[in-house]
């Protein structure tokens, strides 16, 4: 019998990012994270994906110094990460100075493992940010992002994957982002990883098709040494399997090494916790077998419901919905995964409002199909490729900006606005560099406020600003 796999949960980031659209306050997390702390998982996601544009955007907290909240918390438990390669936590490409700063500070605050991917799966966008951690001596995971294509077998996965562990990765993690992996899919190509590769491999998986528990079971009978997890009342629709359901299915009660009690309580507690953000929980209340072949991200169709209310178009979903594949298929059966899952998404909305397909382009979808995000290794259809030279812009290309451009840039806007010298310090920098304009308005509003109001707010997080 195979070894049984370890657990990572991911509720604190992924689970919340998938059902809840990423709103969920690190307040509302702070009460439960010792008991979290005592279950035994191989590690927590905690940060990166969306989360860190969340807090800056919407929840009026530093992601930073969220960090120090689960770093305080977390005495035993390994703190995970997922890091999208040169694009950091944004959607675009930065140069590797920027890319090596941001590696340097997430170590240095906590972060243990770092699951690096690419939306494009372009091995090239995957090289500096290994070498950074493994420089940092933290764990590099090196990603795929799972998708299904006449162009995606598993051939392809397997010379992707013997790539990544070529460059350094220390683990691979299979990402399954839209709960496409099969079961029997599943244990094919785990197993021809498992016999070809030598480091770990990592099993992420969305529920949104209603195959990931047959999946996650194919894949421990396949060998696999870790398994995504998100709580139960964090669990299904677009999240994941539930934690308790997968230590149901690898152990009996005599053999089970996990306290049940203890995790029932952490589940009645999000489940508690949930109730305060019904107004973010996406429409899905059971599976999406659709998903199969429209391919669309879990965590895009919480966020995309959230917006299209907002801006009161929430009856044009299923054509957006509808209108994604077929702009997948265009781009040459690319992964949808961020940034890519955004930029498509954004041109679907177009698509559907334009009387004629692509008649009106974004900048991202311009820069997608002439390679600044990376190589895309299908055939890009050629009226795509014709409307796209319609549309190019007659500016040239400049170089990358380094650490030191920004930091001078930076320091220009905060004498502007009158936010003293936290230009001089790297994460303040870090948020400006990846979303300049909320984090202006961030620091601003945070200088609007009370200092006895915000001194009490930190003490009761455990937290002080730098």
């Amino acid at each position: 019998m195979n070894k049984i796999p370890k657990i990572t949960e991911v509720v604190l980031r992924d689970g919340q990012q998938s059902i809840l659209a990423t709103r969920m306050k690190v307040s509302d997390m702070i009460p439960i994270l010792p008991s979290m702390d005592k279950v035994g998982y191989s590690s927590v996601e905690v940060w990166g994906g969306a989360t860190y544009d969340s807090c800056l955007r919407y929840l009026n907290e530093n992601p930073w110094d969220r960090l120090k909240v689960f770093k305080k918390s977390f005495k035993k438990t390994k703190l995970q990460m997922l890091l999208r390669g040169q694009n950091i936590l944004a959607y675009k490409k930065y140069d590797d100075s920027v890319v090596s700063l941001f590696i340097e500070n997430a170590s240095k605050s906590g972060i243990d493992i770092f699951r690096i991917f690419d939306s494009l799966n372009d091995i090239s966008n995957l090289e500096s940010s290994i070498k950074f951690v493994n420089k940092n001596k933290k764990h590099s995971q090196g990603t795929i992002a799972y998708t299904t294509s006449p162009i995606h077998n598993n051939k392809y996965w397997l010379e992707l994957s013997k790539n990544i562990e070529d460059i350094g990765a220390k683990s691979l993690a299979i990402k399954d982002m839209s709960g496409l992996l099969r079961p029997y899919v599943a244990y094919e190509l785990i197993t021809l990883l498992k016999k070809n590769l030598k480091i770990p491999i990592y099993l992420h998986m969305h529920a949104t098709t209603g195959l990931s528990d047959a999946t996650n079971l194919k894949a421990f009978e396949a060998g696999i040494d870790n398994i995504d997890t998100s709580i139960s009342s964090f669990s299904g629709t677009y999240g994941h399997t539930a934690t308790e359901s997968l230590i149901s299915m690898l152990y009996n009660d005599k053999n089970n090494p996990y306290d049940m009690n203890l995790i029932n309580k952490i589940s009645d507690y999000f489940a508690e916790v949930r109730t305060k953000y019904k107004e973010h929980e996406g429409s899905l209340k059971g599976i999406d077998t659709k998903m199969l072949y429209n391919q669309v991200p879990g965590g895009m169709l919480s966020n995309f419901e959230s917006q299209l209310k907002n801006m009161e178009m929430i009856d044009k979903l299923d054509l957006l919905i509808e209108e994604i594949p077929k702009i997948r298929k265009d781009l040459g059966y690319i992964p949808l995964v961020t940034p890519t899952s955004q930029i498509v998404g954004t041109q679907a909305l177009l698509n559907i409002q334009n009387s004629n397909r692509y008649d009106s382009l974004t900048n991202e979808m311009v820069d997608l199909v002439n390679g600044k995000y990376g190589k895309i290794n299908g055939k890009i259809s050629k009226d795509l490729r014709d409307k796209v030279k319609e549309n190019q812009s007659s500016k040239q290309e400049k170089d990358l900006m380094t650490v030191d451009e920004y930091r001078n840039i930076f320091k220009q806007k905060c004498l502007e606005n009158d936010l003293d010298n936290i230009y001089k310090n790297d994460k303040h920098l870090l948020n400006y560099i990846l979303f300049p304009d909320i984090t202006i308005d961030y620091y601003k509003e945070l200088k609007r406020a009370d200092e006895d109001q915000m001194y009490d707010l930190q003490e009761g997080l455990g937290i002080l600003i730098d």
